[in-house]
């Protein structure tokens, strides 16, 4: 059943556009080559002493991620309504077939960007393959449960969908995605630290980049959140499948 809810996703995001499959590539290709140029003409220590088309990408393409998984997850059910008459299918089988095609396209890209910055002669190859791969995984955990918090609430109010449309550009820029955490002021580092995307992309870049140091940022922190975040929006699905299917 989530293979059938699968291949139904695909044709379903893909199939109205000329571009196909291949929008899903030029979407961050486009943003990241745009900031590029914007940021490109800053010397390599504004960086972390790496290269802005590196640096953007290391940090681009997690929130990328991060934001289809939660925005797609949380259209999840009113998407596939009509669907529910059929017992097999359910609103959690749902989330699943979304968050494993995004999984996907976000490894396909990630592959074809690296190959790309490798053919362009940048050093892409992480430098710590274990901790970027630890991390994501992380950072999948982390979106999953925020997307189906936001599919829940959503349901329960109308409202929810404009403001995640409103919140995920000024999130990206609070997030570190375009700059480091060092570049922030002293003093103003510990609000931004409050975000757990500025662990993450933080901690990614770290684990990516060779001698790239974010001292502030913490693995704790980070999975701490994930686990309260995951068990909370499990509660949220138990107590309101039934609402999801009836919706």
């Amino acid at each position: 059943m989530t293979f059938g809810l699968l291949i139904r996703e695909l044709k379903t995001r893909f199939g109205s556009y000329r571009l196909g499959y291949a929008w899903a590539l030029l979407d961050p290709l486009l943003m990241i080559g745009a900031f590029s140029l914007i940021f490109g003409m800053r010397n390599h220590s504004g960086f972390g002493g790496a290269p802005a088309p590196l640096f953007i990408t290391a940090g681009y393409l997690p929130f990328i991620f991060f934001k289809n998984v939660v925005s797609k997850l949380q259209s999840a059910v009113n998407a596939n309504k009509g669907l529910f008459c059929y017992r097999q299918v359910t609103p959690f089988a749902t989330f699943i077939a979304r968050f494993i095609l995004e999984a996907i396209i976000g490894m396909v890209v990630w592959c074809i960007l690296v190959l790309g910055l490798l053919w362009f002669g940048f050093d892409a190859i992480p430098n710590n393959p274990l901790q970027v791969v630890v991390l994501y995984l992380i950072l999948m955990l982390f979106s999953f449960s925020l997307g189906m918090v936001f599919c829940v609430v959503s349901n329960l109010f109308q409202e929810a969908n404009k403001f995640l449309s409103l919140i995920m550009m000024p999130l990206m820029f609070v997030s570190c995605v375009m700059y480091p955490l060092a570049t922030i002021p002293a003093h103003y580092q510990h609000w931004f630290l409050w975000n757990p995307l500025v662990h993450a992309v933080e901690l990614i870049r770290s684990g990516w980049l060779a001698g790239y140091v974010s001292p502030n940022v913490s693995w704790a922190y980070l999975l701490g959140v994930t686990l309260v975040l995951l068990t909370f929006a499990m509660s949220c699905y138990r107590l309101s499948q039934r609402r999801l299917i009836a919706s």
